[in-house]
Protein backbone atom coordinates (compact mmCIF):
# COMPACT_ATOMS: atom_id res chain seq x y z
CA UNK A 1 0.00 0.00 0.00
CA UNK A 2 2.89 2.37 0.76
CA UNK A 3 4.13 1.87 -2.89
CA UNK A 4 0.95 2.40 -4.62
CA UNK A 5 0.33 5.64 -2.34
CA UNK A 6 4.17 7.08 -3.26
CA UNK A 7 3.45 6.49 -6.98
CA UNK A 8 0.42 8.50 -6.62
CA UNK A 9 1.76 10.74 -5.11
CA UNK A 10 5.32 11.40 -7.07
CA UNK A 11 2.93 11.26 -10.36
CA UNK A 12 1.02 14.05 -9.56
CA UNK A 13 4.52 16.26 -9.35
CA UNK A 14 5.52 16.60 -13.34
CA UNK A 15 1.90 17.51 -13.86
CA UNK A 16 1.61 20.41 -11.29
CA UNK A 17 4.90 21.37 -12.50
CA UNK A 18 3.96 21.31 -16.05
CA UNK A 19 0.33 23.16 -15.01
CA UNK A 20 2.63 26.26 -13.41
CA UNK A 21 4.50 26.65 -16.33
CA UNK A 22 1.55 26.60 -18.52
CA UNK A 23 0.12 29.25 -16.29
CA UNK A 24 3.24 31.71 -16.34
CA UNK A 25 3.73 31.31 -20.23
CA UNK A 26 0.24 32.58 -20.38
CA UNK A 27 1.09 35.95 -18.08
CA UNK A 28 2.44 38.93 -20.21
CA UNK A 29 5.77 40.45 -19.01
CA UNK A 30 5.22 44.31 -17.63
CA UNK A 31 8.94 45.37 -18.45
CA UNK A 32 7.86 44.42 -22.37
CA UNK A 33 4.48 46.40 -21.93
CA UNK A 34 6.27 49.57 -21.13
CA UNK A 35 9.17 49.10 -23.80
CA UNK A 36 6.10 48.55 -26.53
CA UNK A 37 4.59 51.70 -24.62
CA UNK A 38 7.72 53.82 -24.79
CA UNK A 39 8.31 52.56 -28.45
CA UNK A 40 4.77 54.18 -29.51
CA UNK A 41 4.37 57.07 -27.32
CA UNK A 42 7.01 59.61 -27.62
CA UNK A 43 6.63 61.71 -24.45
CA UNK A 44 6.48 65.58 -24.22
CA UNK A 45 8.67 67.30 -21.56
CA UNK A 46 6.97 70.25 -19.58
CA UNK A 47 8.62 72.85 -17.53
CA UNK A 48 9.15 72.04 -13.85
CA UNK A 49 6.07 74.20 -13.16
CA UNK A 50 4.07 72.65 -15.80
CA UNK A 51 3.53 76.35 -17.37
CA UNK A 52 4.72 75.35 -21.00
CA UNK A 53 6.25 72.44 -22.89
CA UNK A 54 9.91 71.94 -23.37
CA UNK A 55 10.11 69.30 -25.55
CA UNK A 56 6.79 67.80 -27.71
CA UNK A 57 6.71 64.50 -28.30
CA UNK A 58 3.45 62.64 -29.84
CA UNK A 59 -0.15 64.26 -29.95
CA UNK A 60 -2.06 61.75 -28.45
CA UNK A 61 -6.01 61.48 -29.67
CA UNK A 62 -8.68 60.55 -26.37
CA UNK A 63 -11.31 58.00 -27.69
CA UNK A 64 -13.67 57.51 -24.62
CA UNK A 65 -15.54 60.09 -23.07
CA UNK A 66 -15.11 61.27 -19.40
CA UNK A 67 -11.92 62.34 -19.01
CA UNK A 68 -11.85 65.33 -16.50
CA UNK A 69 -8.59 67.68 -16.04
CA UNK A 70 -7.47 70.21 -13.85
CA UNK A 71 -5.73 73.35 -14.30
CA UNK A 72 -1.96 72.79 -14.02
CA UNK A 73 -1.70 75.05 -11.13
CA UNK A 74 -3.08 72.31 -8.93
CA UNK A 75 -0.61 70.56 -6.84
CA UNK A 76 -1.86 67.20 -7.92
CA UNK A 77 -3.63 66.00 -11.26
CA UNK A 78 -6.70 64.51 -10.74
CA UNK A 79 -6.99 60.83 -11.04
CA UNK A 80 -9.17 59.35 -14.01
CA UNK A 81 -9.87 55.38 -14.61
CA UNK A 82 -11.32 53.61 -18.12
CA UNK A 83 -13.83 51.33 -16.86
CA UNK A 84 -16.58 49.93 -18.77
CA UNK A 85 -15.81 51.59 -22.12
CA UNK A 86 -16.05 55.14 -20.45
CA UNK A 87 -13.59 57.38 -18.28
CA UNK A 88 -14.97 58.57 -14.76
CA UNK A 89 -13.18 59.54 -11.74
CA UNK A 90 -14.87 57.36 -8.86
CA UNK A 91 -13.41 56.90 -5.44
CA UNK A 92 -10.31 57.45 -6.64
CA UNK A 93 -10.53 60.95 -7.81
CA UNK A 94 -12.13 61.61 -4.48
CA UNK A 95 -9.19 60.62 -2.65
CA UNK A 96 -6.95 62.87 -4.95
CA UNK A 97 -8.86 65.97 -4.51
CA UNK A 98 -8.85 65.61 -1.07
CA UNK A 99 -5.58 65.32 -1.14
CA UNK A 100 -4.89 68.69 -3.56
CA UNK A 101 -7.50 70.33 -0.99
CA UNK A 102 -4.65 69.56 2.04
CA UNK A 103 -1.65 70.71 -0.40
CA UNK A 104 -3.77 73.79 -1.90
CA UNK A 105 -2.42 76.90 -0.46
CA UNK A 106 -4.25 79.27 1.44
CA UNK A 107 -7.26 77.34 2.60
CA UNK A 108 -8.15 76.43 -1.12
CA UNK A 109 -10.29 73.28 -2.15
CA UNK A 110 -9.67 71.34 -5.66
CA UNK A 111 -12.75 72.89 -6.95
CA UNK A 112 -10.35 76.78 -6.78
CA UNK A 113 -8.76 75.48 -9.71
CA UNK A 114 -10.33 75.14 -13.14
CA UNK A 115 -11.42 72.13 -14.44
CA UNK A 116 -12.42 71.21 -18.01
CA UNK A 117 -13.53 67.60 -19.24
CA UNK A 118 -12.59 66.52 -22.90
CA UNK A 119 -14.53 64.29 -24.80
CA UNK A 120 -13.91 61.81 -27.78
CA UNK A 121 -11.52 62.94 -30.67
CA UNK A 122 -10.04 65.96 -28.62
CA UNK A 123 -6.25 65.79 -28.39
CA UNK A 124 -3.68 66.37 -25.86
CA UNK A 125 0.29 65.28 -25.06
CA UNK A 126 1.64 62.65 -22.64
CA UNK A 127 4.01 63.35 -20.15
CA UNK A 128 4.24 59.99 -18.44
CA UNK A 129 4.13 56.06 -19.48
CA UNK A 130 4.44 54.25 -16.11
CA UNK A 131 3.37 50.13 -16.64
CA UNK A 132 2.18 49.10 -13.01
CA UNK A 133 1.12 45.49 -11.69
CA UNK A 134 -2.74 45.95 -12.59
CA UNK A 135 -2.47 48.09 -15.13
CA UNK A 136 -1.04 51.24 -17.55
CA UNK A 137 -0.99 55.02 -15.44
CA UNK A 138 -0.72 57.66 -18.33
CA UNK A 139 0.21 61.45 -17.32
CA UNK A 140 -2.02 63.74 -19.80
CA UNK A 141 -1.16 67.41 -20.28
CA UNK A 142 -3.15 69.74 -22.65
CA UNK A 143 -2.45 73.03 -25.15
CA UNK A 144 -3.53 76.30 -23.21
CA UNK A 145 -7.84 76.77 -23.32
CA UNK A 146 -8.04 80.82 -22.64
CA UNK A 147 -5.01 80.69 -21.17
CA UNK A 148 -4.72 77.78 -19.04
CA UNK A 149 -3.21 74.59 -19.89
CA UNK A 150 -5.01 71.22 -17.98
CA UNK A 151 -3.06 68.03 -17.10
CA UNK A 152 -4.75 64.70 -15.36
CA UNK A 153 -3.31 60.84 -15.02
CA UNK A 154 -5.54 58.36 -16.29
CA UNK A 155 -5.58 54.56 -15.27
CA UNK A 156 -5.69 51.74 -17.59
CA UNK A 157 -6.80 48.60 -15.69
CA UNK A 158 -5.99 45.46 -16.70
CA UNK A 159 -8.75 42.98 -17.09
CA UNK A 160 -6.70 40.58 -14.52
CA UNK A 161 -5.58 42.84 -11.78
CA UNK A 162 -3.60 39.82 -10.58
CA UNK A 163 -1.10 39.44 -13.64
CA UNK A 164 -0.60 41.24 -16.83
CA UNK A 165 -1.84 40.42 -20.07
CA UNK A 166 0.31 39.68 -23.01
CA UNK A 167 2.12 42.59 -24.82
CA UNK A 168 -0.79 42.67 -27.99
CA UNK A 169 -3.42 42.43 -25.54
CA UNK A 170 -2.37 45.44 -23.46
CA UNK A 171 -1.72 47.62 -26.68
CA UNK A 172 -5.25 46.66 -27.82
CA UNK A 173 -6.85 48.06 -24.24
CA UNK A 174 -4.50 50.84 -24.41
CA UNK A 175 -5.51 51.68 -28.11
CA UNK A 176 -9.51 51.85 -27.22
CA UNK A 177 -8.68 54.87 -24.94
CA UNK A 178 -5.53 56.80 -26.23
CA UNK A 179 -3.70 56.56 -30.02
CA UNK A 180 -1.03 58.52 -31.40
CA UNK A 181 -2.57 61.24 -33.93
CA UNK A 182 -1.64 60.25 -37.46
CA UNK A 183 1.45 61.98 -38.80
CA UNK A 184 -0.60 64.07 -41.16
CA UNK A 185 -2.76 65.23 -37.91
CA UNK A 186 -0.36 66.02 -35.49
CA UNK A 187 -0.32 69.77 -36.26
CA UNK A 188 1.99 70.52 -33.83
CA UNK A 189 -0.49 71.26 -31.00
CA UNK A 190 -3.21 68.27 -30.24
CA UNK A 191 -6.21 71.15 -30.19
CA UNK A 192 -5.15 74.36 -29.45
CA UNK A 193 -3.18 77.12 -30.83
CA UNK A 194 -0.57 78.00 -28.63
CA UNK A 195 -0.31 81.88 -29.40
CA UNK A 196 -4.21 82.35 -29.33
CA UNK A 197 -5.40 79.55 -27.08
CA UNK A 198 -7.95 78.69 -29.31
CA UNK A 199 -8.81 75.73 -31.08
CA UNK A 200 -6.65 74.94 -34.20
CA UNK A 201 -7.73 73.19 -37.22
CA UNK A 202 -8.28 69.76 -35.54
CA UNK A 203 -10.38 67.40 -34.34
CA UNK A 204 -13.91 67.87 -34.78
CA UNK A 205 -14.51 71.63 -35.59
CA UNK A 206 -13.84 71.39 -39.17
CA UNK A 207 -16.59 68.93 -39.31
CA UNK A 208 -19.16 71.50 -38.07
CA UNK A 209 -17.48 74.15 -40.40
CA UNK A 210 -19.84 76.19 -42.26
CA UNK A 211 -22.27 78.95 -42.55
CA UNK A 212 -26.28 78.17 -40.93
CA UNK A 213 -29.30 80.61 -40.66
CA UNK A 214 -31.28 80.60 -37.44
CA UNK A 215 -34.77 80.17 -38.80
CA UNK A 216 -36.65 82.14 -36.36
CA UNK A 217 -34.68 85.50 -36.40
CA UNK A 218 -32.22 85.11 -39.94
CA UNK A 219 -29.13 85.22 -38.01
CA UNK A 220 -26.48 83.92 -39.82
CA UNK A 221 -23.55 81.81 -37.73
CA UNK A 222 -20.06 80.88 -39.54
CA UNK A 223 -18.78 78.28 -37.77
CA UNK A 224 -14.94 78.25 -38.15
CA UNK A 225 -12.21 75.28 -38.36
CA UNK A 226 -10.22 76.91 -35.85
CA UNK A 227 -13.46 76.55 -33.00
CA UNK A 228 -14.40 80.13 -33.51
CA UNK A 229 -18.03 81.33 -34.51
CA UNK A 230 -18.91 84.58 -36.40
CA UNK A 231 -22.41 85.99 -35.62
CA UNK A 232 -23.89 88.65 -38.52
CA UNK A 233 -26.80 90.76 -37.76
CA UNK A 234 -28.62 93.21 -39.48
CA UNK A 235 -26.12 96.48 -38.70
CA UNK A 236 -23.28 95.38 -40.71
CA UNK A 237 -21.62 94.31 -37.11
CA UNK A 238 -20.36 91.07 -36.40
CA UNK A 239 -19.47 88.70 -32.98
CA UNK A 240 -16.96 86.45 -32.32
CA UNK A 241 -17.58 83.59 -30.34
CA UNK A 242 -15.89 80.56 -29.38
CA UNK A 243 -17.19 76.99 -29.53
CA UNK A 244 -16.87 73.54 -28.62
CA UNK A 245 -18.10 70.35 -29.52
CA UNK A 246 -19.76 67.39 -27.43
CA UNK A 247 -21.04 64.68 -29.15
CA UNK A 248 -24.02 65.70 -31.19
CA UNK A 249 -23.76 69.52 -28.96
CA UNK A 250 -22.37 72.85 -30.27
CA UNK A 251 -21.95 75.05 -26.90
CA UNK A 252 -21.41 78.46 -27.40
CA UNK A 253 -19.02 80.42 -25.21
CA UNK A 254 -17.81 83.89 -24.85
CA UNK A 255 -14.56 85.58 -23.47
CA UNK A 256 -15.51 88.02 -21.02
CA UNK A 257 -12.36 89.51 -18.85
CA UNK A 258 -10.91 86.44 -17.78
CA UNK A 259 -13.70 84.08 -17.45
CA UNK A 260 -15.56 82.29 -20.28
CA UNK A 261 -19.48 82.34 -19.97
CA UNK A 262 -22.20 80.03 -21.63
CA UNK A 263 -23.96 81.95 -24.59
CA UNK A 264 -26.46 79.02 -25.65
CA UNK A 265 -26.40 75.41 -27.22
CA UNK A 266 -26.99 73.63 -30.35
CA UNK A 267 -27.80 70.19 -31.57
CA UNK A 268 -27.13 69.04 -34.54
CA UNK A 269 -29.32 66.67 -36.77
CA UNK A 270 -28.18 65.82 -40.00
CA UNK A 271 -27.12 68.97 -42.02
CA UNK A 272 -29.33 71.25 -39.28
CA UNK A 273 -28.41 72.58 -35.91
CA UNK A 274 -31.41 73.08 -33.21
CA UNK A 275 -31.39 75.98 -30.61
CA UNK A 276 -31.16 74.52 -26.75
CA UNK A 277 -32.39 70.83 -28.63
CA UNK A 278 -35.48 72.29 -29.70
CA UNK A 279 -36.45 70.24 -32.78
CA UNK A 280 -38.81 72.73 -34.12
CA UNK A 281 -39.07 74.84 -37.15
CA UNK A 282 -38.18 78.16 -35.53
CA UNK A 283 -35.61 77.02 -34.02
CA UNK A 284 -33.58 75.52 -36.10
CA UNK A 285 -30.12 76.44 -38.37
CA UNK A 286 -29.97 75.47 -41.51
CA UNK A 287 -26.62 75.13 -43.32
CA UNK A 288 -25.52 77.49 -46.09
CA UNK A 289 -21.55 76.38 -47.43
CA UNK A 290 -18.61 75.52 -46.18
CA UNK A 291 -16.37 77.70 -44.04
CA UNK A 292 -13.29 77.08 -44.13
CA UNK A 293 -11.86 80.96 -44.15
CA UNK A 294 -10.67 81.95 -40.44
CA UNK A 295 -12.52 84.18 -38.72
CA UNK A 296 -12.69 87.86 -39.52
CA UNK A 297 -10.69 90.33 -37.16
CA UNK A 298 -12.86 93.15 -38.22
CA UNK A 299 -16.14 94.79 -36.42
CA UNK A 300 -17.81 94.99 -39.69
CA UNK A 301 -18.95 93.45 -42.95
CA UNK A 302 -19.84 94.46 -46.58
CA UNK A 303 -23.35 96.32 -46.64
CA UNK A 304 -24.01 93.30 -49.21
CA UNK A 305 -23.51 91.03 -46.26
CA UNK A 306 -26.82 88.76 -45.19
CA UNK A 307 -27.52 89.61 -41.59
CA UNK A 308 -31.36 90.11 -40.69
CA UNK A 309 -31.32 89.63 -36.73
CA UNK A 310 -29.94 92.24 -33.81
CA UNK A 311 -27.39 91.61 -31.98
CA UNK A 312 -29.41 91.69 -28.96
CA UNK A 313 -30.78 88.11 -30.55
CA UNK A 314 -27.31 87.14 -29.23
CA UNK A 315 -26.44 85.12 -26.82
CA UNK A 316 -28.29 83.12 -26.84
CA UNK A 317 -30.90 83.28 -29.78
CA UNK A 318 -34.33 85.13 -27.85
CA UNK A 319 -36.88 82.05 -27.93
CA UNK A 320 -40.15 82.50 -29.48
CA UNK A 321 -42.45 85.18 -27.95
CA UNK A 322 -44.63 82.35 -26.34
CA UNK A 323 -41.98 80.37 -24.94
CA UNK A 324 -41.29 80.57 -21.29
CA UNK A 325 -37.81 81.60 -19.77
CA UNK A 326 -35.47 78.91 -18.91
CA UNK A 327 -36.03 77.41 -15.15
CA UNK A 328 -34.03 74.65 -12.94
CA UNK A 329 -36.19 72.70 -10.20
CA UNK A 330 -34.70 69.51 -7.85
CA UNK A 331 -34.52 66.07 -9.78
CA UNK A 332 -33.84 67.58 -13.38
CA UNK A 333 -30.62 65.97 -15.25
CA UNK A 334 -27.47 67.97 -15.95
CA UNK A 335 -28.66 67.42 -19.78
CA UNK A 336 -31.69 69.27 -18.92
CA UNK A 337 -29.68 71.88 -16.90
CA UNK A 338 -26.74 72.59 -19.23
CA UNK A 339 -29.33 72.31 -22.53
CA UNK A 340 -31.07 75.51 -20.47
CA UNK A 341 -28.48 77.74 -19.11
CA UNK A 342 -25.04 76.15 -20.99
CA UNK A 343 -21.90 74.77 -19.99
CA UNK A 344 -21.18 76.12 -16.01
CA UNK A 345 -17.70 78.22 -15.66
CA UNK A 346 -16.51 75.49 -13.40
CA UNK A 347 -17.77 72.47 -12.10
CA UNK A 348 -16.77 70.51 -8.57
CA UNK A 349 -17.16 66.46 -8.43
CA UNK A 350 -17.16 64.65 -5.10
CA UNK A 351 -18.19 61.28 -4.87
CA UNK A 352 -21.66 61.35 -6.07
CA UNK A 353 -22.03 64.60 -5.78
CA UNK A 354 -21.75 67.60 -8.67
CA UNK A 355 -21.68 71.11 -8.19
CA UNK A 356 -21.94 73.11 -11.49
CA UNK A 357 -21.06 77.02 -10.75
CA UNK A 358 -22.88 79.53 -13.00
CA UNK A 359 -22.28 83.26 -13.54
CA UNK A 360 -25.09 83.82 -10.37
CA UNK A 361 -25.72 80.20 -9.77
CA UNK A 362 -24.86 77.03 -7.90
CA UNK A 363 -26.16 73.84 -8.80
CA UNK A 364 -25.55 70.44 -6.81
CA UNK A 365 -26.23 67.37 -8.58
CA UNK A 366 -26.93 64.27 -6.98
CA UNK A 367 -26.42 60.66 -8.66
CA UNK A 368 -26.71 63.00 -11.88
CA UNK A 369 -30.06 65.09 -10.57
CA UNK A 370 -30.62 68.49 -9.31
CA UNK A 371 -30.27 68.05 -5.61
CA UNK A 372 -30.37 72.05 -4.52
CA UNK A 373 -29.89 75.43 -6.08
CA UNK A 374 -28.42 78.11 -5.02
Amino acid sequence: MKRVRWFCVSGLVPITLMLSLGSGAQAGDPAAIQQKLNTQFKLTTTAADRSDIVTAGDVAVIHKPGLLMYAAASPLPPSNTYKNGKIGQGWGGFGKDLAITMLAPGGGTAANYPHRPFVPEEKCWVTGIQVQKDGVLFQLYSDPYDGIRYYANLKIPFPNKKEAPSVDAAMQLVAEVLTVAPADNQGGQPGQDNQGGQPAQAGPYAAYAGEYVLEMTGTHYIFHPDGSCTVRNPGGTETQFHFIVEGDWIRMTMKIGNSDFPMGSFKKQGDKLYLNGTIASNAELVRQGDSSVPAPETDSVPASASAPAPLQAIPPPPPPADAPPPTIAVGQTKEQVTAAFGQPMRLAKIGTKEIYYYKDMKVTFLNGKVSNVE
